[in-house]
């Protein structure tokens, strides 16, 4: 028994042993000449196998890594490759090549093992085409609100019945009108749901002399009163009914930055509603873009610039933290776009000729 148990223990401790020389992976620069020299010697032996089609020519190295066991070193790599205008079976190195500029050809991805040694070997390399990811499309929720566009014309009824409640149920002695429009939503149920968010401007329109909102009605220069409501709209036309509506408001404009839209002057729900946009005045744009500059310095007084570096310690510190992966492009890859066809004439416009026989 006791003999069981250290031949036990020898097999596990050559177990651990074995696998701390397990194979180590470091990853290299993919502007390495080394690496370079690795896929010369891939795309060199690919294309001299190649029978029929085109050869391929470097594109760019997307990563390379170095592994070693307890006898031998590896390097494996993955670049990319392009056909390019020297034909299958040509004297001529990819080296002297160019890209052929067509979109239809595809990029290829190789991926290749190469064994380390005083003369490196080929292990195994594979070059195919990988076709671009595409995301697939999520499928609409049926039921659930979407958003709208705040200047689409379909929120006008919508818009119209929640100002006209609002001023209905407001005690305020002036009519409001429409200031802003925030967001918009719409909810298929039985009919139709809009979910909207606006502020009103207090008009010279009083409730005693103007029983509706009109034409006359403007926001009031003199005094600067707002209020903002949410507000939910159930319509269902072939009911032939008036909308449900639903809402809360409360003082005070509405403080959001999501606000794109803003009432022309002599807006009213009589009116269609127009695009407006407010653009910023350049003057104070500049002006709160140099304040908060200021407050960003005073509130780091620390900071200090830093001498800059020389190019020798510029090029050390980066190649310390980056791998230059992937490399730049070999050759630049330009499509050209073909130009478009010429109309044909249409024979039908063209007069016929008869030609008798004498």
């Amino acid at each position: 028994m006791q003999g069981h148990s250290i031949w036990v223990i020898l097999a596990l401790s050559w177990l651990f042993c074995s696998g701390s020389h397990a194979d180590q992976e470091t990853r290299l620069q993919c502007d390495d000449l080394n690496v370079y020299g690795a896929v010369d010697l891939v795309l060199s032996a690919h294309n001299k196998g190649l029978t029929e089609g085109n050869q391929l020519a470097l594109y760019q190295i997307i990563e390379a890594a170095q592994s070693q066991n307890e006898s031998s070193n590896f390097l494996s790599v993955h670049f990319t490759a392009r056909e390019s205008n020297c034909t299958a079976g040509e004297d001529k190195t990819w080296q002297k090549c160019d890209y052929i500029q067509d979109s239809s050809k595809l990029l290829r991805h190789c991926h290749a093992r190469l064994l380390l040694k005083e003369t490196q070997e080929i292990l195994s390399h594979h070059c195919s085409v990988e076709p671009p990811l595409i995301a697939e499309p999520r499928p609409p929720c049926l039921g659930c609100p979407e958003s709208i566009s705040v200047k689409s014309s379909d929120i006008k009824e919508s818009l119209s019945y929640s100002l006209s409640k609002a001023n209905e149920v407001s005690d305020h002695t002036h009519h409001f009108v429409l200031n802003s429009v925030a967001w918009a939503t719409r909810q298929v149920i039985a009919g139709f749901r809009y979910q909207l968010q606006f502020d009103m401007r207090k008009s010279n329109c009083s409730k005693e002399d103007f029983k509706y909102i009109t034409d006359e009605c403007h926001p009031d220069a003199t005094e600067l009163t707002f209020i903002n409501c949410n507000s939910t709209v159930d319509v269902a036309p072939w009911r032939h009914e008036l909308p449900g509506i639903s809402l809360k408001c409360e003082s005070g404009p509405l403080q959001t930055s999501l606000i794109t839209r803003r009432r022309p002057p002599g807006w009213s729900p009589l009116r269609n509603i127009h695009d407006f946009e407010v653009k910023p005045n350049k003057k104070d744009s500049s002006e709160e873009s140099q304040e908060s500059k200021t407050l960003s310095e005073s509130q780091n007084p620390t900071t200090e610039l830093k001498p800059s570096l020389s190019t020798d310690e510029a090029l050390r510190l980066d190649n310390s933290t980056s791998f230059n992966c992937p490399s730049k492009p070999w050759k630049v890859f330009v499509v050209r776009a073909n130009p478009p066809p010429r109309p044909r004439p249409d024979i039908r416009e063209q007069p016929l000729e008869l030609v008798l026989d004498p």
